[in-house]
């Protein structure tokens, strides 16, 4: 019997799920789909919110049919302090006992308060100095609680919880398998921007940042006078293409471009400096927000590196009813690397 993994990635706009059964070395698509989030229930602290967010859970497992009930699930990135950091080369024990002290340098909220976890990225032998590169995690406990709160009010069994970011690398490392230097992940979601760096399939790099597809509909209520409904309807319609509108549009949402943009030069300027002889070959972009027309385009053209959209299909069977999906890879890539843990 194949076991099988739901992966619940619960945006600020929608709840995407993933099915995935894995017997042996075959990776099997059971069930997918979305169901928009009850709105600012996510920000609430009220249980009655929490509940409007588990039923919308339960709703969608039932229009998906999917069937399992343990779930790993998604932290935002926004809340949660994901830090690629160099320790010296310690032993497990060592690491364990120095990795509080070195927290303490990175998070800007008491250790109390936080879940820590931390993984050897690189040990001293693969970064070829006598330094490691280690991920260090940190949730704040009152985020925990909420979407562990959420998860068993919908009576599903929660067994992980990770950043978007950790998710979104290991959905996309069977795509970008064939690349021999790094690539820059980008997730435009609709409150951040997370960037990862990808080196031989290994985190090496990752930041967040408070722009993303909101930001983007608030610089058209402004720049062109829209009301928030218009604002969504001309952004999905037109999106960064110049030629449409007289490029309105995208003169109208260029200063929030310009700081992602500008925030993706600055990790490449970093790993640039840090490995000389290497250089990020491209760039893959997901969440909703990068499904906009003219993104890739016009992220290509400001960064001066090829850009892509998301494929988290890559290597995974799936039954012909799911082809209508190919198209969506960007917007389900999170939940695709939440269902894929091991």
């Amino acid at each position: 019997m194949a076991k099988s993994l739901l992966g619940l990635d619960i945006g600020t706009h929608s709840i995407k799920l993933i099915e995935i059964g894995q017997s042996g070395t075959t990776l099997t698509l059971l069930a997918a789909g979305s169901i928009p989030t009850p709105p600012k229930a996510l920000a609430s602290a009220v249980e009655g919110d929490h509940r409007a967010v588990a039923q919308a859970i339960t709703q969608l497992i039932k229009e998906t049919g999917a069937k399992a009930d343990q779930v790993a699930l998604a932290l935002p990135e926004s809340q949660v302090f994901t830090r690629v950091i160099e320790v010296p080369s310690l032993s497990q024990r060592e690491l364990t006992s120095a990795i509080g002290w070195e927290a303490e340098q990175y998070i800007p909220l008491p250790l109390d308060q936080v879940n820590l976890d931390y993984s050897i990225l690189r040990d001293a032998k693969e970064t070829g100095t006598d330094k490691m590169d280690v991920l260090l995690v940190a949730a704040p406990k009152n985020l925990l609680e909420k979407y562990l709160t959420i998860i068993e009010m919908a009576e599903l069994i929660p067994i992980a919880a990770e950043t978007e970011i950790i998710a979104t690398a290991r959905a996309l490392s069977r795509s970008v398998a064939t690349v021999k230097n790094a690539v820059l992940l980008v997730s435009l979601g609709a409150q951040t921007t997370d960037l990862a760096i990808l080196r031989n399939g290994v985190l090496a790099f990752t930041r967040s940042i408070a722009a993303g597809g909101e930001a983007l509909s608030r610089a058209l209520v402004s720049g062109l006078d829209f009301n928030t409904n218009q604002a969504e309807e001309f952004k999905r319609t037109y999106g960064l293409e110049q030629d449409k509108l007289q490029g309105k549009i995208v003169t109208a949402v260029k200063p929030i471009m310009d700081t992602i943009i500008g925030e993706m030069k600055r990790a490449l300027a970093f790993y640039a400096e840090k490995h000389k002889d290497e250089r990020v070959e491209a760039i893959i972009l997901s969440g909703g927000t990068a499904k906009l027309p003219g993104m890739v385009v016009y992220i290509a053209q400001n960064v001066g590196i090829e850009a892509q959209l998301a494929n988290p299909w890559v290597g995974i069977t799936r039954d012909p009813r799911f082809r209508v999906l190919d198209s969506e890879g960007p917007t389900f890539t999170v939940a695709m690397g939440l269902a894929l843990r091991e």
